[in-house]
């Protein structure tokens, strides 16, 4: 599956995985890339910053996102669109929080 292969794309960088425990705040990337949810646009999304950016681009979150340095995984991604919008001091800010809900399911 796609999570499964950037699982073990991370490990290969060292990064934290899916499940491992880490302080949330430290390891969300410097920036993903998402699609808004009325428009369709691709807008950016940084850590601790309200709300978010257009990307200016015709190319996909998901292509974008991709080619970063650190690949966002998709609990990172959850984390950042609810941090922009609700505010970033909530648990819904913290990749732990979504990757907990993900394992409920």
């Amino acid at each position: 599956s796609y999570l499964q292969n950037q699982n073990s794309a991370r490990q290969r960088e060292g990064a934290p995985v899916s499940g491992e425990s880490a302080d949330d705040a430290n390891t969300l990337p410097p920036l993903c890339y998402i699609r808004h949810v009325t428009t369709g646009e691709t807008m950016l999304i940084r850590p601790r910053v309200e709300g978010w950016e257009p990307a200016e681009t015709n190319c996909s979150p998901e292509c974008l996102n991709a080619k970063l340095p650190r690949i966002p995984l998709e609990a990172e991604i959850a984390a950042m669109r609810h941090g922009s919008l609700l505010g970033w001091d909530g648990p819904g800010a913290t990749a732990g929080f979504w990757r907990a809900r993900q394992e409920r399911r």
